[in-house]
């Protein structure tokens, strides 16, 4: 078979395979547009759309108390991060209180004795409440566990130690931001 044959009977197979891609796309595009005409027929409000909705409008009028330490800092950042940015003349409505307790455990312990391991344990009781923190709406609990390795060089321990608990930190923020987001929508 000469070449010009098979060149042509390759960009022949090629030219089908991207009318099928072609066909496939459009599809899938009806089915996303279906999809979304089913969910916003259905009440489904995006909370983190353009414009906010209700919930995220209501989410912007939640001012959070600052825990003490570093992990009272990731955790109140990663829950603003999640609120958007707060017009500065919208009063607050609700105010988020919360107590934080850190613990640490040792795992993997070696034969000296010593652990290759430790277990940053965050545990944060919070209360959303009136903004003169008179009437409590909503109260929740969360705990999040994040590991860091104890190594050789102790530098790399420490550096190990603050990511661990920086983690910790935003996992717990983000944790709450969703309850939060669940509790005021229902109200």
């Amino acid at each position: 078979m000469p070449d010009s044959e098979r060149t042509w009977g390759i960009g022949r197979q090629a030219g089908r395979a991207r009318a099928g891609a072609g066909g496939l796309s459009a599809l899938l595009r009806t089915g996303l547009l279906g999809l979304v005409l089913v969910c916003a027929a259905c009440g489904f409000e995006p909370v983190y759309a353009p414009g906010g909705g209700s919930v995220a409008d209501s989410l912007r009028t939640v001012s959070v108390d600052q825990p003490p330490g570093r992990i009272g800092q990731a955790m109140r950042l990663a829950i603003l991060y999640g609120i958007g940015d707060r017009q500065s003349g919208i009063q607050p409505k609700y105010r988020l209180r919360s107590q934080m307790r850190t613990d640490t455990e040792r795992v993997a312990i070696q034969a000296d004795e010593s652990a290759a391991r430790v277990n940053v344990i965050v545990n944060v009781s919070w209360q959303l409440q009136d903004a003169a923190g008179l009437t409590t709406y909503e109260t929740g609990q969360v705990r999040r566990t994040v590991a860091y390795n104890v190594v050789a060089d102790t530098f790399a321990t420490l550096v190990g130690q603050r990511d661990a608990e920086r983690l910790a930190g935003k996992q717990v923020g983000e944790a709450i931001r969703t309850r939060l987001l669940l509790a005021l929508r229902d109200r």
